[in-house]
C-alpha cells in the first residue's frame, strides 16, 4: 500500500511539472510606445495651468530597470498624494535612444548619464530644472524618503539635487 502510494505521488508531481505552465503577460510598463510624447506634454502642461502644478516629465523605456523604480516609487502610497497634488507627470518613451529626442532637446534634458532623466516645468512652461547629471539614474538605489527629499527641493527651492543614496 505504501509503495504504491509512493509510486502514485511520484507519477502525480512528475505530470504536474511536465505540465505546460501558463505564460503570465508581462506587466505594463510605465511608458506607451505608440503615445504622441509632443501632445502628452502639451496636454500636461495645461492641466498643470489649470491646477497650479508643475510637470514632471520622465524620459526612458520600459526596458529600463530604474525606470521601472521610479514610476512604482512616484506611484507608491508613500509619495502617491504629494505627487499628485504638485506634478503632472509625463512618461517619454526614448526608444532605445533613438526615439522622441526632440522632446528630450526641447525641455533642455540630455540622455548622457542614462537614464530615467527628468525636466521639470513650472506651469507656465518654463525650465525650472533637469537632471543631466544622472540624479535619478540609480533609482534603484533610492526609496521614498529620498526620491520624497528630492521632490521637496524642486517644489520648495526649484533646485535639483542628487537624492541620498541610503535606505529608508
Amino acid at each position: 500500500m505504501f509503495r504504491s502510494t509512493a509510486i502514485f505521488t511520484l507519477l502525480l508531481s512528475t505530470v504536474c511539472l511536465a505540465a505546460p505552465q501558463e505564460k503570465k503577460a508581462p506587466e505594463p510598463g510605465p511608458y506607451n510606445e505608440q503615445a504622441d510624447a509632443k501632445k502628452d506634454l502639451a496636454a500636461a502642461q495645461a492641466r498643470a495651468r489649470e491646477g497650479h502644478k508643475m510637470v514632471m516629465v520622465i524620459f526612458g523605456g520600459n526596458w529600463c530597470g530604474d525606470c521601472r523604480v521610479l514610476h512604482k516609487t512616484l506611484e507608491s502610497a508613500d509619495l502617491r498624494d504629494y505627487v499628485t497634488s504638485h506634478f503632472e507627470i509625463v512618461s517619454v518613451d526614448i526608444g532605445k535612444f533613438d526615439k522622441n529626442l526632440d522632446v528630450v532637446k526641447s525641455v533642455g534634458t540630455t540622455l548622457d548619464k542614462g537614464v530615467p532623466a527628468a525636466a521639470f516645468l513650472a506651469s507656465d512652461g518654463t525650465v525650472i530644472g533637469v537632471t543631466n547629471n544622472g540624479e535619478l539614474e540609480p533609482s534603484r538605489n533610492y526609496g521614498t524618503k529620498q526620491i520624497l527629499g528630492f521632490l521637496h527641493e524642486v517644489v520648495d527651492h526649484h533646485k535639483i539635487v542628487k537624492p541620498s543614496a541610503t535606505s529608508n
